[in-house]
């Protein structure tokens, strides 16, 4: 009985996740540099449900929200202001996963280190 249980559960909340994804969306990763500090910090990839890429040139439309959100977050929650923070964003998840792996190496070979904030911090849609 708790296996069915399970499995309904499970199928019900894959259902759910495959739905919110076909309804419109963006995988983004961000990164917070300083260049008076060896760290870079990089938020989890996370995906924004409802946000669409412009049509034309494929770009996130209110990129800088999602900047300054990064920024100060890392300003106010984690008491370094003045870092600068980069968005990536892709519909797919896999190819941005091989874009962080790429500049994670980036980073590592030239000697700075990375440090991941966790579910620390969470991307929203800009008005919510």
């Amino acid at each position: 009985m708790k296996k069915i249980i399970f499995i309904s559960l499970l199928a019900m909340v894959t259902a759910v996740a495959a739905s919110a994804k076909k309804n419109g969306g963006v995988y983004i990763l961000g990164a917070s540099v300083s260049f008076s500090d060896s760290i870079v910090y990089f938020t989890e990839v996370q995906f924004v449900e409802g946000v669409k890429l412009e049509k034309g040139t494929k770009f996130l439309p209110e990129r800088q929200h999602y900047a300054y959100l990064l920024k100060d977050y890392m300003a106010f929650k984690e008491g370094m202001p003045g870092r600068t923070s980069v968005i990536y964003f892709s519909k797919k998840e896999s190819s941005l996963r091989k874009q962080e792996a790429k500049l994670k190496k980036k980073i590592q070979k030239k000697g700075r280190s990375v440090r991941y904030l966790g579910d620390k911090f969470q991307f929203t849609k800009p008005g919510e």
